[in-house]
């Protein structure tokens, strides 16, 4: 099962089971088709 970890502001965000699942999924069908996807950590760092 994956991991994932969300902080805003430096604020945590709690996520449970159904909710990590949704992302994890959606996020590795976004990137599954772009050149140099493979298996594996993925680090995604957004600054807005």
């Amino acid at each position: 099962m994956s991991k994932i970890e969300i902080s805003i502001n430096g604020k945590d965000i709690d996520l449970n089971p159904f909710v990590e699942e949704i992302i994890t999924n959606t996020i590795k069908g976004m990137l599954s088709p772009l050149r140099g996807y493979e298996e594996g950590k993925i680090k995604i760092k957004i600054e807005d």
